[in-house]
């Protein structure tokens, strides 16, 4: 247990609250570092409260059910959100703002990582509680969204609105969310260069404002699939879509079965057990992927135009008959030893994007950025992407890979081509 945790638990700022909040708030801080680690499927109270130093019981008394308990860490870790919009919302300018909820948000990255201060919750897996939880934590997350998108409020930025403004936003989340799973690769001390050099990015894209806009995909169909229902990739597609939407504990073997007509001992007859089914999920997407980047390789042009088609036909997938991608934040339903292996190979196509952008800097057609930080941030854009159907279910793939693609490639506040949103 970390100092942070000891001191809560010794009830320190007993004064001011409860012995009763202090000890519910320790355990908030205790069970997120567990579920962070474990996810909500696999967290148990009885772990809780071993890594507390109390007894089953105890934790009992505070939330009831291990549901419960996640819910309070959902909205501990919103509520610590909230606190940092609250503060970048004093700023005069969307530029302002944002830049201040970075420097806020790596400030306590740096913290966390130093043992100075509780972790944030993972918020993916708010979407496997279940009533009335889910409806409460939701609201509370929605809240952050529209708080969110109130930074955005600017008299220069009146054409940012629709889902042009909603994207944005989802993009600026899913660039906060995802340096968890790459910051660790180095040391405190280094996060405010890597923090400098992801605002030059979100602010400047990759290739700069006036850099011609994403096209239509120049690479041919990713998917693969013939159409067969019966085929391992139906499975896959099916299972992709409900764990995206559902998470990993709403994703059931019955519900996936019932969306292809097929029994669940055809779904047994594809894949052994659920975790199974995500790790196949995985290399899946990984596989697509690596060929979306190798055909780009492939056509004529310079590095930046390799990239392009890349990541518009990566997008174009998204909202595709075969897609989508399986979202990252599955991840952390996995047990560990299949999460490292799936986060090794998510590394090995991030490198694949990091060689690309440090040719397309060397020839000259990309800005003089890091390779290393805007290949995450390429990966994280197009994971944010996946999503894309269930916020708009109407939307055109040609308007996705403009909504998604934009902000990467010529900067957050670029407008989109053909006018402010369609």
């Amino acid at each position: 247990m970390s100092q942070t945790e000891l001191h809560s638990l010794d009830g320190e700022g007993a004064s001011a609250r409860s012995k009763f909040d202090c000890r519910r708030d320790a355990l908030i801080v205790v069970a997120t570092r567990l579920l962070n680690e474990r996810g909500v499927r696999a967290m148990t109270l009885a772990e809780v409260a071993q890594a507390a130093g109390m007894v089953t019981t105890n934790v009992a008394y505070y939330f009831g059910k291990k549901e419960a308990l996640a819910a309070a860490c959902f909205i501990s870790g919103l509520d610590r959100l909230q606190q940092l919009i609250a503060e970048a919302a004093a700023e005069p300018t969307a530029r302002a703002r944002i830049t201040r909820l970075w420097r806020a948000y790596f400030d306590l990255a740096a913290q966390i990582a130093r043992g100075e201060a509780p972790q944030i919750p993972i918020f993916s897996d708010i979407r496997t509680l279940a009533e009335p939880l889910h409806s409460e934590v939701g609201e509370r997350y929605q809240g952050l969204v529209q708080a969110m998108l109130e930074l955005l409020r600017a008299p220069d930025l009146e054409w940012l609105h629709g889902q042009a403004a909603q994207v944005r936003v989802r993009i600026i989340l899913e660039q906060l969310y995802w340096t968890r799973a790459w910051l660790p690769r180095f040391v405190v001390e280094y996060y405010p260069r890597l923090r400098d050099r992801m605002l030059e990015l979100l602010f400047g894209g990759l290739a700069g404002p006036d850099a011609a806009g994403p096209a239509e995909p120049a690479l041919p169909a990713l998917g693969g699939l013939a159409g067969d229902p019966a085929a391992p990739d139906a499975f896959l597609i099916a299972a992709t879509r409900q764990i995206n939407e559902h998470g990993y504990k709403g994703a059931s073997v019955n519900r996936i079965s019932a969306v292809l007509k097929r029994t669940k001992g055809a779904f047994y007859h594809h894949i052994d057990s659920k975790d199974d089914l995500v790790v196949a999920g995985f290399e899946r997407t990984f596989r697509i992927q690596r060929s979306a980047q190798s055909a780009a390789m492939t056509i004529p042009g310079d590095a930046g135009l390799k990239l392009h088609a890349a990541v518009t036909a990566l997008l174009d997938f998204q909202v595709s008959p075969q897609g989508p991608l399986m979202r990252t934040s599955a991840l952390q339903s996995l047990p560990e030893v299949m999460r490292r292996e799936m986060v090794l190979q998510s590394s090995r196509v991030a490198d694949r994007y990091a060689a690309l952008v440090a040719d397309g800097v060397g020839e000259g057609v990309l800005r003089p950025v890091d390779p290393l930080i805007a290949a995450q941030m390429l990966m994280s854009s197009i994971n944010a992407a996946a999503d894309a159907r269930l916020f708009d279910p109407e939307a055109r793939p040609e308007d996705v890979v403009r909504r998604y693609a934009t902000p990467i490639l010529k900067g957050l506040f670029a407008r989109l081509d053909g006018g402010p949103d369609r």
